[in-house]
């Protein structure tokens, strides 16, 4: 239903431009690799629909109702992208990646951030989920968050998975990890108290 929500819905929505809120989507080409995945599955779905359906009507239509399926997800994925950017609250993060990933974290949860680009470059274990947009280049998370236990983000089709770590980059990284440091320290100041 979320996914027919943004993709029919949401046409006329506009982004949230907040000062706590930050995309992840403008330092890539994501959306354009969406797009152009759209394209590719229309003009396959033509063809192999004309092609199938001499042989196997049944099979056609099989296809071709997947077709549409994944056409209205990549769909609601970008909308979804681009209208649910990363948002930081006082006492938490909450964090969207299109449909395919959510999570929402608890600055008292936050065991530490790395920043060290040596340690950001290097492979990312199992218990790490990524909120990075990726298209054709390598690219690196800005930060990385080392939670004191693993927490519950909601994957694609509503799947519940729990993670120790999480890498995130964002389109203007300075500004949120300074945002992101200054909260962390007063919920460890609150917990002093």
């Amino acid at each position: 239903m979320l996914m027919f929500y943004y993709a029919f819905g949401t046409w006329k929505k506009q982004p949230s431009t907040e000062g706590n809120t930050f995309t992840l989507y403008k330092r890539s080409s994501f959306i354009t690799f969406q797009i152009m995945i759209i394209h590719a599955i229309v003009i396959e779905t033509l063809g192999l629909h004309w092609l199938l359906h001499n042989t196997s009507i049944i099979l056609s239509i099989v296809l071709l109702i997947l077709n549409i399926y994944s056409i209205v997800f990549f769909i609601g994925d970008i909308q979804g992208l681009r209208l649910n950017p990363l948002r930081v609250e006082d006492d938490c993060i909450y964090i969207s990646f299109g449909l395919a990933k959510r999570m929402e974290i608890s600055f008292k949860d936050i065991e530490e951030i790395v920043e060290d680009t040596h340690i950001l470059q290097q492979k990312i274990p199992n218990t790490t989920i990524e909120f990075i947009a990726r298209d054709f280049e390598k690219v690196y998370p800005d930060l990385l968050l080392i939670l004191k236990s693993p927490i519950e983000a909601t994957l694609f089709m509503g799947i519940k998975k729990k993670y120790q770590q999480v890498a995130v980059r964002v389109d203007d990284p300075h500004v949120f990890k300074k945002i992101v440091k200054e909260r962390l320290e007063k919920a460890q100041r609150d917990e002093l108290i």
